[in-house]
């Protein structure tokens, strides 16, 4: 039974995203936990109060928009699929990102589907990050991350980053398992460009294993150009018309996490369609 957290904030771009995670699931037997995490607060009155005052009272209030939730979720589905899905919600108090990853760790979650603003990003998000990209820095199972306004569509294109690892076609494969039952056509493709100048007997070599050893029916390698990895691959992404593009983010160091810019940020700031993630173990 596939498990998936699906964050929410009671925004539109909330709802796309669970809209998006319902329609992923329909049909596959299924456990749902939707959870909306309130962040404790201190009101300035002049009636003394403290932050678990006010806190609570917005748990009282994000229960019952969590009730509504529950019972859309459940419509959503005929009456065929309600008996494969199981939805729960929760409230949790605290940081945001910091829930979410223990509420993944909790329910051994083995997705995680959430919003996020892509292309609409404003100037500070972009530099800052949200909470999505946080999530991206610490979630212990793979994320989706569904820009605003996209509508579902069945996941029949993808687009597979890779960067010649020889681990590439196991990455590939978890991605694969949580996307099932959806049949994709697999477009790997790897950015060349000045500063990854690959012998073309190499890229042919690992072409050939890539396709070889893929998980997917059918599997295509395919060399982009351009300077700016992430610009390329959603042009890439628009010229096929996928519906998914997916990177696999692998461990650095706490230099990295400091003073970097992952990729897989940068192209949650450029996504028109969704982004499936997968961490390293």
């Amino acid at each position: 039974m596939k498990k998936i957290l699906i964050p929410t904030d009671f925004s539109d771009n909330a709802g796309v995203a669970l809209d998006y995670a319902l329609n992923l699931v329909k049909g596959q037997k299924a456990r749902i936990h939707i959870v909306n995490v309130v962040t404790p607060q201190v009101v300035a009155t002049d009636i003394p109060t403290t932050a678990v005052d006010v806190s609570s009272v917005e748990v009282d209030i994000a229960n019952k928009a969590m009730e509504a939730i529950e019972l859309f979720s459940k419509s959503f589905f005929g009456v065929g699929d309600r008996a494969k899905v199981e939805i729960t919600t929760h409230v949790a108090l605290g940081g945001v990102d910091y829930n979410i990853k223990e509420q993944a760790k909790e329910i051994e979650a083995d997705l995680i589907v959430m919003g996020t603003q892509g292309v609409n990003h404003s100037f500070m998000e972009k530099v800052l990050g949200t909470v999505s990209t946080e999530v991206l820095n610490s979630a212990p199972c793979p994320v989706i991350l569904v820009p605003h306004s996209y509508k579902f569509k069945d996941i029949d294109n993808v687009i597979f980053a890779t960067n010649l690892n020889h681990g590439d076609p196991y990455e590939l494969w978890r991605a694969m398992e949580v996307i099932k039952p959806h049949g994709a056509v697999v477009r790997c493709v790897y950015v060349k460009n000045e500063k990854n100048d690959i012998d073309e007997k190499e890229l042919e070599s690992f072409a050939k294993y890539m396709v070889e050893n893929s998980p997917s029916i059918q599997t295509v390698f395919d060399i982009a150009k351009g300077a700016i990895i992430e610009n390329v691959l959603s042009e890439y992404a628009d010229t096929y018309d996928a519906e998914l593009i997916i990177m696999h983010r692998s461990k650095k160091s706490i230099w990295t996490n400091i003073f970097g810019v992952r990729r897989t940020k940068r192209m949650a700031n450029l996504i028109k369609i969704p982004l499936l993630v997968v961490n390293s173990k």
